[in-house]
């Protein structure tokens, strides 16, 4: 097929792959997917019988269909600075990241890193990003971010923040700004983020009709005071979750606020052994799972998928006779996807293969798989981002024959590097003394 003959508004028809639903109702079948516009329009084994006599027919035989996985915490501004630092403690990351290098950079640099954290997230399967944009120290700053995730073609929520120390009396009319900027956009969701969730950010977030995203972890900030159910709602992602008492998890469970857990990152940067998903477990909450940042290792959602069905499985065996049940490859999946969903604000709309949901999928090639017996085993315990094939966000490839559509890979990576020597210069450090080092300290 010539994704040429993709074209708007023409019914799209794969057919005969293997499709993982994540669906209750619906299950899992070899069939079809057909996609009418920005929507899925029929799924099932003849679902290709539904389709206008006019549609482009796919062959997706030797493959597997999944919804579009969802990245549920991310701080894509840091694209352009991958393996900076990777083996900076957490404080060390805050200096750096916050402290030293977000203050350097323009709303060009941010835009090139978000470009560069939006292809990779394509590259891998994802459709959408919570993206936690902590460096928008300006209007400008979020009107670049805003402007770029528009031309990259995922779904997204904007998180606009700032960064540890730097000064944010501009902050809460950026939010609104951007809010009302992206008004009309269906892929577009503006929230504010906190460093630590604030009973004032979630008086303000229910107040204007913007979801807040903030990092929780017990010492930052009164959870206490933030943490309950006059304050949290649906529209609200809280992220690590680490050392809650069972009264903020009740809080979570009670009004649907969401919880995207980070399983490499905790244990990274020594914020707990393993991230709480037994917790998540234990209080009903469908957690979401999340890469985080680039800053110190690559951004990989199926990497963390497998991270958190070890941790899960390792905690639940370990965890006496109550404990929860381990978790399978199927609940691995679910947290990419319904619990991302959740995360963005999105259930139904999102991380779903089903009449009336958004058009965002992923198509897995199998060829290099083989031999394989689960083909939900092989998307969560075996797939790379190459078997990755084809990415449809909102009905438009992004994805197709396993390239990233209209990126020059090469020219992108210039203009990043560029943008990240031109910030270390100016920080003082020398980009070959990097070269070598794993720990940058300034």
């Amino acid at each position: 097929m010539n994704i040429e003959d993709w074209t708007p508004g023409r019914s799209v028809v794969l057919r005969g792959a293997s499709v993982i639903t994540m669906d209750p109702g619906t299950g899992d079948f070899v069939g079809d997917v057909v996609i009418t516009g920005d929507t899925i329009g029929a799924v099932g084994p003849g679902a290709a019988s539904t389709a206008p006599g006019d549609a482009l027919v796919v062959d997706a035989t030797g493959t597997v269909i999944i919804p579009g996985l969802i990245d549920a915490h991310v701080h894509a501004w840091e694209g352009a600075l991958r393996g900076v630092s990777p083996d900076s403690d957490i404080m060390a990351y805050l200096h750096l990241t916050h402290t030293t290098l977000a203050p350097l950079m323009t709303p060009e640099d941010v835009a090139i890193g978000e470009r560069v954290t939006a292809v990779r997230a394509l590259e891998q399967g994802v459709t959408t990003i919570v993206d936690n944009s902590h460096n928008l120290r300006s209007l400008e700053h979020g009107q670049a971010v805003l402007a770029t995730l528009r031309e990259t073609g995922l779904r997204a929520v904007l998180a606009a923040g700032t960064g540890m120390g730097q000064p944010d009396a501009h902050l809460r009319a950026t939010v609104l700004a951007l809010r009302d900027a992206a008004a009309g956009d269906p892929r577009i969701t503006v929230r504010l983020m906190e460093l630590a969730p604030t009973a004032d950010g979630l008086r303000f977030s229910a107040e204007n009709g913007v979801g807040l995203v903030a990092e929780t972890i017990a010492g930052m900030g009164d959870l206490d005071a933030a943490l309950t159910p006059e304050l949290l709602h649906d529209q609200v992602t809280l992220d690590h979750v680490i050392g809650l008492s069972d009264a903020h998890w009740r809080a979570i469970a009670e009004t649907g606020a969401a919880v995207a857990l980070a399983p490499r990152s905790d244990p990274h940067y020594a914020l707990a052994v393993a991230s709480p998903v037994l917790s998540a477990n234990r209080f009903g909450v469908q957690e979401a799972i999340s890469t985080d940042n680039e800053f110190e290792y690559g951004s990989d959602i199926l990497g963390e998928m497998r991270a958190l069905m070890s941790t899960q499985r390792g905690q639940a065996f370990t965890g006496g006779p109550d404990a929860p049940r381990p978790y399978g490859v199927r609940d691995a999946l679910r947290a990419a996807t319904l619990g991302g969903a959740r995360a963005a604000g999105l259930t139904g709309r999102i991380g779903v293969l089903a009449a009336g949901a958004k058009a965002d999928l992923a198509v897995i090639s199998l060829d290099r798989l083989r031999p394989i017996a689960s083909h939900l085993g092989a998307v969560v315990s075996y797939a790379e981002s190459q078997d990755v094939t084809a990415v449809i966000v909102d009905g438009v490839p992004r994805k197709w024959a396993g390239k990233v559509l209209g990126v020059d890979r090469a020219d992108l990576a210039h203009r990043a590097e560029a943008s990240r020597d031109r910030i270390l210069t100016q920080a003082g450090v020398d980009i070959d003394t990097l070269r070598f080092a794993g720990d940058l300290r300034l």
